[in-house]
């Protein structure tokens, strides 16, 4: 499999994100530039710098207007070897996937950002609005009270009746499940993302639930805030979690294979994680009276659920 990288970041800038946000970009996706488009527009509008890293599969290649980092892969990925690439290829310590129809707050990068730091976890999730159409992929939203929505276990979600707005229950520990889109330090996790079994059979549907069992194992805690930070697409025609598998199945019988595809990206190139300057911040200062309330909210439910300092003891998933 050959790979080409194109727009790389300037690792000897004085001044560099933080926050890897990593997305693949499927050769078969509909509306993909219509998406991409307003997926970038997504990050280009978080609160603090991110650094976006858009992986291509099947030799599939960017637009000329997307001016952000994009590697292309020649032959098909699963999503968690575009996952796992991403970890690979990233030059942050910190990394965040994002699906391409799912979309983050303004303030979601600095919200999980600062909650990570907080709590010295390895991996932090927060809560999303389920949504059933495409038109909130344009919207410009902050963060929000989970207090407005309502929660249903129903799997795959349906459209609910009322002014309640759905959410996913992943931020109030609820589903069971750290969120479509977490945020980790590359620092505590390593440059290690599940791709295959132990039989060598692609994961397809549960990579993530065996990525946050993998930090469990290895004694790394997680932490969800309880804070509204995205809005995750559901439709079960289109997704990869509602597609038949025999992922259960596999990992009784084989495992996880200990090799990632990350690791074969990492053996052939220097892409270690560029340490912060020392004392820089990620954070900007607060700008407006709607981010103070935004950070208050955040760090009191951080303070409620016992976050506030690091020795604190922290749910997992």
């Amino acid at each position: 499999m050959r790979l080409s990288s194109h727009n790389l970041p300037d690792t000897t800038a004085p001044s560099r994100p933080h926050v890897t946000v990593f997305c693949a970009v499927w050769h078969k996706q509909p509306n993909k530039l219509e998406l991409l488009k307003s997926h970038w527009d997504n990050l280009k509008r978080q609160s603090i710098p991110v650094e976006p890293c858009y992986i291509f599969d099947n030799g599939d290649t960017a637009p000329e207007w997307l001016a952000a980092p994009w590697h292309s892969f020649s032959e098909p990925l699963t999503i968690y070897e575009a996952w796992a690439a991403g970890v690979a290829l990233a030059r942050t310590r910190f990394v965040m996937n994002l699906n391409m129809d799912d979309r983050l707050s303004t303030d979601a990068a600095e919200m999980m950002l600062r909650g990570l730091l907080q709590t010295d976890t390895a991996l932090i999730g927060g809560e999303w609005i389920i949504q059933f159409d495409h038109a909130f992929q344009t919207e410009v939203f902050g963060s929000s009270d989970p207090k407005q929505t309502c929660f249903e276990p129903a799997w795959p979600p349906a459209p609910i009746e009322g002014d309640k707005r759905l959410r996913l229950g992943s931020g109030m520990g609820e589903r069971g499940t750290l969120g479509p889109a977490t945020l980790w330090d590359l620092e505590k996790t390593q440059r290690w993302y599940p791709t295959h079994f132990g039989n060598r059979d692609p994961i397809l549907s549960i990579g993530d639930a065996i990525f946050w069992q993998h930090l469990h194992k290895k004694k790394l805690r997680t932490a969800r805030l309880p804070l509204v930070i995205g809005r995750y697409f559901s439709s079960p025609d289109a997704q990869a979690e509602f597609r038949p598998h025999n992922d259960e199945e596999n990992l009784r019988t084989h495992g996880v294979h200990e090799v990632s595809f990350a690791q074969s990206i990492t053996a052939t190139r220097n892409a270690m994680p560029q340490p912060a300057p020392q004392g820089a911040s990620p954070f900007p200062k607060s700008r407006n009276a709607i981010e103070n309330e935004s950070q208050a909210l955040a760090l009191k439910y951080l303070g409620l659920l016992g976050h506030g300092t690091p020795a604190a003891s922290h749910p997992r998933a």
